[in-house]
């Protein structure tokens, strides 16, 4: 990936996950942004709400043992950044991000309607425009639903992928 690439998406990353806008990650910001993908979908309480807050805590366990250079049990803008090899960070985010998908699709038919994504994404701060466009690239099959395997595809493509142009650099909004 080229480094201007990677730099775009782990700031988007970051913003994603720095819920509360202090300028660091921590473990609450990791809770909180499982909680409002579950709020969204109504899933409180759900086996599928409870495993993706266990996933948002091995992430943050990911997260505060590569990248947390100073011990202060967070992750600053720069620290995030700046990391070298992330490799298991992006494995966890991965994780993260293709475990969402069952909590998302809040009526379970297995495919995440434009209704369902809209309703996350304002749970997590997504301007409502880009939110659309991110769900138009990611229903690759110009279906109106996005699929698992497109879900997965997509989440794949934003921590992975070289292309610029790839559907899944819209993964999480506009980046």
């Amino acid at each position: 990936m080229t480094a201007a690439l990677k730099q775009r998406k782990l700031q988007r990353h970051f913003e994603l996950l720095d819920i509360d806008g202090n300028g660091f990650i921590e473990q609450s910001d990791l809770r909180e942004f499982a909680d409002r993908i579950t709020e969204a979908a109504g899933a409180e309480g759900s086996p599928q709400s409870r495993a993706l807050r266990t996933e948002a805590d091995r992430l943050w366990q990911a997260l505060q043992k590569t990248l947390d250079a100073d011990g202060d049990q967070r992750v600053s803008r720069d620290e995030f950044i700046s990391a070298a090899d992330i490799t298991q960070v992006m494995n966890e985010a991965v994780k993260l991000g293709k475990m969402s998908f069952d909590v998302i699709d809040s009526d379970q038919d297995g495919r995440i309607s434009r209704q369902e994504w809209l309703r996350m994404d304002q749970k997590l701060g997504v301007a409502p425009a880009d939110s659309e466009q991110g769900f138009q690239h990611l229903d690759m099959d110009g279906d109106g639903f996005v699929s698992k395997a497109e879900y997965a595809k997509g989440v794949e493509e934003f921590y992975r992928s070289d292309d610029p142009t790839a559907p899944g650099n819209w993964s999480f909004g506009k980046f």
